[in-house]
């Protein structure tokens, strides 16, 4: 079953797995929207490089490493644990209420570690998943008195020498960032391949272009409707959707609206409906959306009429969808049901003309 999510896109965190293809960067604050784009490296054909070579020599000669036990968040762990996080707070490990709660399992997964030894002491561990093709790298804690010897890419390597010796076929390394370089350093064990989100399918990340990753895609698509709009003469706004991802926050059965980018087009009676439109890079193509502002304090029309005054690049009001005008649409299609709404109509004849 692992493998099947894994194949699929999805990825582990702690002993849960999920799937989020946009993020924004840096997390704890307002900052930018990007793809997360799932990778994985094959290991039929896996030759390390000559840099990873001489890091695993240097590190296997040093350091004692074992891989492959069961995982244990035992008095050990905790101690590398607690020194990593005093360097690194933003990066506890996943899941550490429930490796406290829990420390020998029962788990989710078939989870197991690897520990690097200086003498007998603990200095470095990391959390992987084994399904049966896969291996899934979950995360890397080392203590920082050590970060010289670069042992969070040393943990990887032994997952994936591990991989090989227990005949896996794919190392999941997780997500990098295309445009956000924190996690380039995943590229340094070998040739990765990316998932595409529009196609479903694994391509090697060296023929993946710019104009392939989702959240360039949902951006262009959207700019181009926009300019469709003004140039038949209806203003419209693209926004960034700060509320996106509201779904990991709050479970409960509201119409939120699920995308990281919008179109909001001006329309002459905002009370009665607002066409909002959202491109999907699975199926390649718009939804327009009846959808209003909501929230303590939030009154739809005077929200809306302030927004589009002020034109913000990021939409921080809550978004409610109320239903659906039109789904699975070209971009004609699209263009034509906004039309519809945001130009305003002739007012009906009080009395016929020729008959006063």
């Amino acid at each position: 079953m692992l493998d099947d999510y894994l194949e699929a896109g999805w990825r582990c965190i702690g002993q849960e797995i999920y799937t989020s293809h946009f993020m924004r960067f840096p997390p704890e604050e307002e900052g930018q929207l990007y793809s997360t784009v799932p990778t994985r490296l094959p290991l039929s054909e896996y030759g390390s490089s000559k840099s990873m070579r001489r890091l695993w020599k240097r590190g296997s000669q040093k350091f004692k490493i074992e891989a492959g036990s069961c995982f244990h968040f035992d008095e050990a762990a905790q101690r590398v644990h607690e020194a990593y996080t005093r360097a690194f707070p933003d990066r506890p490990l996943t899941g550490l209420e429930f490796y406290l709660n829990a420390p020998q399992g029962p788990f989710t997964f078939d989870t197991r570690s690897v520990k690097v030894f200086d003498g007998e002491r603990l200095i470095a561990f990391s959390v992987f998943n084994l399904g049966e093709k896969s291996i899934y790298s979950s995360q890397g804690v080392y203590d920082p008195a050590y970060r010289a010897h670069s042992l969070g890419l040393l943990t990887m390597l032994a997952e994936i020498e591990y991989g090989l010796a227990t005949g896996r076929q794919y190392f999941y390394p997780g997500y990098v960032v295309p445009g956000y370089p924190e996690f380039d350093y995943k590229h340094r064990v070998g040739p990765l391949e990316y998932y595409l989100l529009p196609s479903g399918t694994w391509q090697p990340a060296e023929t993946v272009a710019p104009q392939d990753i989702p959240v360039n895609q949902m951006k262009t698509a959207l700019a181009q409707l926009k300019s469709l709009l003004q140039g038949n003469g209806i203003g419209a706004i693209v926004c960034d959707y700060l509320h996106f991802d509201i779904r990991f926050f709050d479970d409960r059965p509201l119409p939120y609206l699920e995308f990281p980018f919008v179109l909001i087009p001006e329309v002459p009676e905002p009370s009665k409906i607002v066409p909002m439109a959202v491109f999907h890079p699975e199926r390649q193509n718009f939804q327009v959306l009846n959808a209003k502002f909501f929230g303590l304090g939030v009154h739809h029309t005077p929200a809306y009429q302030q927004l589009m005054k002020q034109k913000p690049g990021l939409l921080r009001l809550p978004v409610a969808v109320l239903s659906t005008l039109g789904q699975d649409l070209c971009q004609n299609s699209a263009l034509e049901i906004i039309q519809g709404f945001a130009q305003p109509r002739s007012p009906l004849p009080l009395f016929n003309s020729s008959n006063p």
